[in-house]
């Protein structure tokens, strides 16, 4: 798995805590946490001319990667400790992937990325605690790493907080996902190199306006009220990356990243505020569907396209089943993950299918032909040009793969918007619910 890039946990996902990438772009801000990884970096070379680790004085530029490297380690234990406690932070190892040129690696993450960590997790230096990922098939390919003694003392000594630390900005926004080697069980899928075109011009620029837009927003959250737990978050952490599929920039283009999408759904609509006001939540409906219909050139069925007869009280478990139909490239003979609790014991998959077939009709044939990426895609591009066109009205977004948050003052002109620019990419309605 190439973890050179942070991905963010989909929609579908947003209830689920996991364990998150380690963030190379992280730095000491502050004196006090300066001083901490000044500190550090003394020590560790210290340790190695005492035990003749290193035979030569580094050049300048590799000394350059070495307190940079060292600084991003620490920085990001610390801000994750601060923010993220008790989640752990994973990183790779892999000369494979620290070892080939990438346009998305940081200068933090290179080839001698794994010899400082070993260094800094030393007992006699304690700043780094790292648990190796098992050489067997099937097991994590990654190491998690956690603040050490030595780190945590460092610490409390020195009062730090998330204001001490900071964060480069990130040298690649628009992120190409390869696609995976169906013949290996385990392969976790990566990152595709490419050369820039227009379109991916086009495409880093849109984006460099949302996050300049967004970085300057009046954006706060009050969780007073909110039951525990409470998701931990940097409320500066607002940088979008939009994210390609299958090798194509046709394919996917979700955007991710910002602090609202690791918030719980009650967390967002009870606590954040957008511009002093309550954030309120648009959700496209049935927008797959209704893409799918667009794609074959007809107009969708009246109705809730995921209310059928004979399963009136499993909406939720057509919408996932439809989901899948859409992605799928061969038609589906078991009911996918996690779906199967959704309906009566006595359903099968194949009738289910049926009955979404015989309701749809005119899509039938564009199911099970893996369509969803590129039906994500048009998704994606409605969700950008959205933006892009609040952000002209002076309303301030916050983007959710097929939803976005606005303060209440704004719903009318959101969804008016919402629904004018899907019209514009989809060639058929759409619809618009204000959640909450």
């Amino acid at each position: 798995m190439d973890q050179i890039a942070p991905l963010i946990a989909t929609h579908d996902d947003e209830d689920e805590e996991r364990d998150r990438p380690f963030n190379a772009y992280r730095f000491a801000a502050s004196d006090s946490a300066k001083g901490i990884v000044a500190e550090a970096i003394k020590l560790v070379m210290n340790y190695e001319e005492r035990f003749g680790l290193a035979k030569n004085k580094r050049r300048d530029v590799d000394q350059q990667t070495f307190d940079l490297t060292v600084d991003a380690v620490l920085s990001d234990l610390m801000h994750h400790h601060l923010v993220e406690y008790p989640l752990d932070i994973y990183v790779t190892r892999s000369n494979r992937v620290l070892g080939t040129k990438s346009r998305y690696r940081p200068r933090a993450y290179s080839k001698v990325f794994p010899r400082i960590l070993d260094l800094l997790a030393k007992p006699e230096l304690g700043y780094v605690h790292q648990d190796k990922a098992a050489p067997i098939p099937g097991a994590s390919k990654s190491t998690v790493i956690r603040p050490g003694p030595t780190l945590l003392s460092r610490m409390d000594e020195n009062d730090i907080d998330v204001d001490d630390l900071d964060e480069h900005p990130h040298s690649e926004t628009i992120i190409l996902k390869r696609m995976k080697d169906r013949d290996d069980y385990w392969d976790e899928g990566g990152l595709e190199q490419y050369h820039d075109t227009l379109t991916t011009d086009r495409y880093r620029r849109e984006l460099d306006e949302i996050n300049q837009w967004l970085a300057s927003a009046d954006l706060r959250y009050d969780p007073r009220g909110i039951p525990w737990p409470h998701t931990a978050f940097d409320i500066r952490d607002r940088r979008l990356r939009r994210i390609f599929t299958q090798a194509r920039f046709t394919s996917g283009g979700r955007m991710f990243g910002g602090f609202w999408q690791q918030l719980r759904k009650h967390e967002r609509r009870q606590g954040l505020k957008i511009a002093g006001e309550k954030a309120v939540e648009l959700d496209y409906g049935q927008v797959g569907a209704r893409i799918l219909y667009g794609m074959a050139g007809h107009l969708p069925a009246p109705g809730d396209l995921y209310q059928m007869h004979g399963y009136n009280q499993h909406r939720d478990g057509i919408k996932k089943v439809m989901s899948a139909m859409i992605f799928a490239e061969a038609r589906l003979d078991r009911f996918p993950k996690d779906t199967k609790k959704l309906f009566r014991k006595a359903d099968k998959v194949g009738e289910v299918v049926d009955a979404i077939e015989a309701k749809h009709p005119l899509i039938k044939d564009q199911f099970h032909k893996g369509l969803g990426h590129d039906a994500q895609f048009i998704e994606s591009s409605i969700l950008v040009d959205v933006l892009l066109d609040l952000r002209a009205q002076d309303i301030v977004a916050l983007p959710i793969h097929d939803a976005v948050m606005v303060p209440a003052s704004k719903v009318s002109m959101t969804e008016e918007t919402m629904l004018r620019v899907f019209h514009a990419h989809a060639h058929v309605q759409g619809t618009v619910t204000v959640e909450g």
